[in-house]
């Protein structure tokens, strides 16, 4: 730097020495700052220094700091301001890309609603946040103290530090929904590893009173729950089994209860099936009321009141929650078949519990959208399995489909199933591209799973109006695009298997749907199935099955497929879990 400056100091005279000097000071402090904003992840670090370093050194009072937080722009920080803030944000809409200058004779309706309350609130000077070409949100500065204009040189500075603080910010955001989406995972696997360690529980008792007791302990600790009642049918008449915490008289909530008999699930902030179960449910000091039914019979009902946290029941709660008195009600029923017969096997009951379990992953119906014909089916050589498949809507007339297979088989290889379906839902709810997609799935799956274990994974964004597809194949065995004009195409873009490494980049691949065209994803327990010989299926008997039964559903297509390994393997034992997803353009 020394010899920069005397380089300089040689070439220019003595007035442009001093400016070049001072420009590489300006650019010198810059280049800290910059080090400093971006050594930190911590977003209100990042924008006490976006605040403090120009407010310090310009002696500026007071500034404020906005965010975009969807359609919406925030105030994420203010120094130096008493008023009170709005609540609710401001609409985001477009933003002047260069500095604003507020200016007395400024006509405050052409302004944006985030500039109005700038201009409103004695700021004088506004900045945007740029990252790439968006703005992400802004920056106000009010008045200097020495009541100074801001100069051409203080405007360049202020702007340049704005849009050095950008990556900074958006890397912090960033690091806050993944921080987000690991927890969202880490409360999925307790909750599963909760499942299962009360399945086993459940399954070594035929006792209802101890079946009671294990989903009570569960209530309470995995939810919180400190208020509950237990409802079960005895002798043709609904009874309170178990209580705890309810001061109310129950009474009457379990006689509406068994003359309307719920067959759902009923929030009581959101329940319209009946107003007077509603009404007591509340008055009963109750949240939530769980029918514990099993092969249509039902068991009885699982009321239950506010969570100590006072957190609301949010959709995965539930989900577990109604999962839990699944386990209940298997094991109560168990209990009544004992009473009458037999003791049976306890092992078997825990691994159909398991197969309970993994089967409520997968989709309970299929997509139903004009034009188009969906089918999925899975077949594990355990009873529980690793193999993956579904079928999730998005907004816009898309609808994503994906697929994938965990390495290892039984409960381990289920688990990880569970990991994917999670991740991949909670990921799809961020509107990001399809690689990032991708690519954030591989990191959680990467991150929460040993080196030994990883996914092959397809997934494909299906746009209904356009009829296309953008996917993404990560590993997997290249689905088979069969069109009765172009005959069949394999779908290999994409990358490596997900968990392999935590940083890569997949490629994405693009194709039109015309009419009657099909496409046919499959797991490796469909081309490596075997016979006695321990010949296997085979990839040529695959699209030889497409070519000639593309013309039917893609329900018949998925049997046709089943039927043919079938009468291949001769009984043969199948040592891998057989999935296939069938998708097909019908207008």
């Amino acid at each position: 730097m020394t010899q920069f400056f005397e380089y300089l100091s040689a070439k220019y005279e003595p007035s442009s020495v001093d400016e070049v000097n001072r420009r590489l000071l300006e650019l010198s402090s810059l280049f800290e700052i910059s080090q400093h904003l971006n050594a930190s992840l911590d977003l209100k670090q990042i924008l006490n220094n976006l605040l403090f370093i120009p407010m310090g050194r310009l002696l500026i009072p007071k500034g404020a700091i906005f965010l975009r937080e969807e359609d919406t722009f925030r105030i994420r920080m203010v120094k130096g301001f008493t008023a009170k803030l709005p609540e609710k944000g401001f609409p985001a809409g477009p933003l002047p890309e260069e500095p604003v200058i507020f200016q007395p004779e400024q006509s405050p309706e052409k302004l944006p609603e985030i500039l109005k309350f700038g201009r409103e609130n004695r700021f004088k000077i506004f900045l945007p946040i740029k990252s790439a070409s968006e703005i992400v949100g802004g920056v106000l500065f009010g008045a200097k103290l020495n009541g100074t204009a801001f100069s051409e040189e203080e405007i360049n500075f202020l702007t340049s530090l704005a849009n050095i603080s950008a990556s900074a910010i958006e890397n912090a955001l960033h690091l806050k929904q993944i921080q987000d989406i690991n927890r969202q995972l880490d409360q999925k696997i307790q909750q599963l590893s909760t499942l299962f360690e009360i399945t086993q529980g459940l399954s070594a008792t035929l006792k209802v009173e101890t079946i009671i007791k294990y989903l009570t302990n569960a209530l309470m600790g995995q939810m919180l729950v400190s208020r509950y009642s237990v409802a079960m049918w005895r002798q043709d008449k609904l009874e309170v089994a178990e209580t705890r915490g309810v001061q109310q008289n129950l009474e009457p909530l379990i006689r509406e209860i068994e003359a309307v008999l719920p067959q759902q699930i009923i929030n009581c902030e959101q329940a319209d099936v009946s107003k007077t179960i509603n009404k007591l449910l509340r008055q009963s000091g109750m949240e939530l009321l769980i029918p514990l039914r099993h092969q249509n019979r039902n068991f009885g009902y699982l009321l239950l009141g506010a969570r100590l946290s006072r957190e609301p029941f949010d959709e995965s709660d539930i989900e577990f929650l109604s999962t839990l008195a699944s386990q209940a009600v298997i094991s109560l029923e168990n209990a009544r078949l004992f009473l009458q017969a037999i003791e049976k096997q306890k092992l078997e009951d825990e691994l159909n519990v398991a197969r309970t379990i993994q089967n409520k992953l997968l989709p309970r119906s299929l997509p139903k959208i004009p034009g188009y014909d969906f089918y999925g089916l899975n077949h594990s050589s355990k009873q529980v399995g690793g193999d993956y498949y579904d079928f999730i809507p998005l907004r816009n007339n898309r609808l994503a489909l994906a697929i994938g297979d965990v390495s290892g088989k039984g409960v381990p290889a289920s688990l990880l199933m569970a990991n994917l379906q999670a991740g991949l839902r909670t990921i799809l709810q961020e509107d990001m591209p399809l690689p990032k997609i991708v690519q954030n799935l591989n990191l959680l799956i990467y991150q929460n799973t040993d080196p030994d274990k990883y996914i092959t994974f397809f997934i494909g964004i299906l746009d209904t109006a356009k009829n296309t597809l953008e996917f993404v194949n990560a590993g997997h065995n290249p689905p088979y695009l069969f069109s009765p004009t172009k005959g069949i195409t394999s779908l290999r873009a994409g990358g490596i298997i997900l968990g392999m490494l935590p940083e890569f980049t997949y490629e994405t691949g693009l194709i039109r749907l015309e009419k009657g065209d099909v496409l046919l994803c499959y797991t490796d327990g469909v081309n490596e199935a075997i016979n006695l010989n321990e010949e296997e299926f085979g990839e040529e008997r695959i699209e030889a099955l497409l070519k000639t039964e593309a013309s039917r559903s893609c329900k018949q297509i998925a049997e046709r497929i089943i039927n043919a390994i079938t009468t291949f393997s001769n009984s043969a034992e199948q040592y891998d879990d057989i999935t296939v997803l069938l998708a097909k353009r019908t207008e």
